[in-house]
C-alpha cells in the first residue's frame, strides 16, 4: 500500500491539528490535503463510497483555491452531513480553478469511526509552495 502524501505536525497548537502534504502535481496536492482533512474527522476506511459529488471552484490564486476547497469540504460535512473517502482533483494550469470528483457517505454515527469535529481551516502557517518539482502545503485546522 502506498504511504500517504501527508503527515501530521504535532506541537503546532493546542486546539488545532496541523498537517503538511506534498505531491508531484497541484491536483495530487489537493487530494492529499483532502484525505488528511478527512482523516482528522473520521477513519476514512469506515466511509463507504456510495454518494458521488462534483465540486467546481474558481478563485484568484492557488493558495485561495486550496483554502476554499478545504473549507467547502467542511461545509459539506456541517450542512449536508457528508464525508468523503476518495478525491480526484484536476487543478487548472494557472492554479485558479479546479474540478473535484468525490465519493463518500452520509455521516452515520454507528458505522463511521468519527474523530474530531473540524470547525475551520485557519490562516496560521497556511500556504502552498512549488519547489524542485514538488508541490507542498501546510494546513492548520481549528477543531
Amino acid at each position: 500500500m502506498k504511504r500517504p502524501a501527508y503527515r501530521f505536525l504535532p506541537d503546532i497548537a493546542l486546539a488545532d491539528v496541523a498537517f503538511a502534504a506534498k505531491a508531484d502535481s497541484p491536483g495530487g496536492l489537493f487530494e492529499a490535503c483532502a484525505k488528511a482533512l478527512t482523516e482528522v474527522m473520521v477513519d476514512r476506511r469506515s466511509v463507504r463510497p456510495v454518494v458521488e459529488k462534483r465540486l467546481k471552484m474558481k478563485t484568484s490564486d492557488i493558495d485561495g483555491l486550496l483554502y476554499d476547497f478545504l473549507t467547502q469540504l467542511i461545509v459539506l460535512k456541517d450542512v449536508d452531513s457528508l464525508l468523503f473517502k476518495s478525491f480526484e482533483v484536476h487543478v487548472s494550469r494557472d492554479g485558479r480553478s479546479l474540478v473535484c470528483d468525490m465519493k463518500g457517505d452520509t455521516i452515520d454515527r454507528e458505522n463511521h469511526r468519527l474523530r474530531n469535529d473540524v470547525k475551520a481551516v485557519t490562516m496560521h502557517m497556511f500556504g502552498v509552495k512549488h519547489e524542485g518539482g514538488v508541490w507542498r502545503a501546510t494546513v492548520v485546522l481549528d477543531i
